[in-house]
């Protein structure tokens, strides 16, 4: 708490002008903590999965066969 109130004393000798600055940064960080927690999990590889689902064999194996066949 001494970083909070150290800050508030701060902020308490400036001038207008600056608190309002201050004020835009303050709004500014909680609009990025915002986004940070509204972002989706990245949920790729599920869309993946649901799609090769009902392929049969296995995908790794292909990829090998592929990759020997160009060596």
């Amino acid at each position: 708490m001494q970083a909070k109130e150290r800050l508030i004393k701060e902020i308490e000798s400036l001038g207008p002008h600056n608190i309002l600055r201050v004020y835009d940064l303050v709004l500014t960080l909680k609009t990025q903590d915002k986004k940070i927690q509204l972002r989706k999990p990245n949920n790729g590889y599920l869309r993946t999965r649901l799609a090769l689902k009902n392929c049969k064999g296995s995908l790794s194996d292909d990829i090998i066969k592929e990759r020997n066949e160009r060596i």
